[in-house]
């Protein structure tokens, strides 16, 4: 843990209430425990089990080519491309790579695949606290599709924070994770808008460059290991980053509020305003 920073609480089976005032009001990480004990998919999913038995299911992955092994943010975000595979292939080229691939089946709506799946998992509508009165309509506009991870031992997700609130489960392997508070964005060097989106830090976190990025040295983050069953509550706005420490399936639902649109109004029409500025220029 950081100076300044309190450590990330790990809380079994708390209530949605508990849940609502302890860390969803005040926009504060959590490590949620036991409440995916019975999902079907902490027992049974793993990349032999969609091997076996859905191997012509078709995902999206991202595919980044570097000639060099680090993970700079910079040169992911400008040769980063999507390709479609299936996933027993997926799976076959990742168990067969002789070196770290960095190939990594990211965000892909999985349950339009397969809607099958959806029967091995709990809800997390509780904890989400979005209000009973709003109509069915506008439930179903304020979370998104749950998006489905898969990727080998030792890929990364480059520092970057969401823009809805997010939990992020974790079904097989361990992963590492730092996360940053908003309030430290200046010293992650945002915004960044030549990445392509105000969402994106240039810090190689990890391995940070501090001649390009002095003011990263007065950075502090919280850093955790999330192991299969382990729910991990990313508050919008916070700045987080992962490497998976072993072959990963992860799954992350995202959903919005009052306060999260509240909290996006600056990147939001930061975003926009550069567009225009563009624009203008062109």
């Amino acid at each position: 843990m950081s100076e300044g920073l309190q450590l990330i609480d790990r809380v079994h089976r708390p209530s949605p209430r508990e849940f609502y005032l302890k860390y969803l009001r005040p926009n504060r990480p959590v490590v949620l425990t036991g409440i995916t004990d019975d999902w079907k998919a902490i027992t049974n999913w793993s990349p032999e089990y969609f091997r076996s038995q859905h191997p012509t299911a078709k995902v999206v992955y991202t595919a980044w080519e570097s000639k060099t092994p680090n993970n700079d943010p910079t040169e992911y975000y400008r040769k980063r491309r999507r390709a479609t595979t299936t996933l027993g292939a997926f799976i076959d080229a990742m168990n067969s790579s002789q070196q770290s691939s960095r190939d990594y089946v990211s965000q892909y709506p999985i349950f339009s695949e397969l809607p099958e799946l959806k029967t091995d998992m709990g809800s997390l509508a509780p904890y989400m606290n979005i209000p009973r009165f709003y109509p069915t309509a506008l439930q179903s506009k304020v979370t998104k599709a749950p998006t489905f991870w898969l990727g080998p031992a030792g890929i990364v997700t480059p520092v970057h924070f969401d823009s809805a609130h997010n939990l992020l489960v974790q079904i097989y392997g361990s992963k590492k994770l730092l996360l940053f508070p908003p309030w430290q964005s200046r010293l992650l060097y945002y915004p960044s808008l030549h990445l392509g989106h105000v969402n994106y830090s240039p810090v190689d976190v990890e391995a940070p460059d501090l001649v390009r990025f002095p003011r990263f040295r007065k950075a502090t983050s919280l850093e955790l290991e999330l192991a299969p069953g382990e729910v991990l509550f990313i508050p919008v706005r916070w700045w987080h980053y992962a490497r998976a420490l072993e072959r990963t399936i992860s799954l992350n639902f995202w959903w919005f509020s009052i306060d999260s649109l509240r909290r996006m109004w600056h990147p939001y029409l930061t975003y926009k305003l550069d567009r225009l500025l563009r624009r203008s220029r062109a």
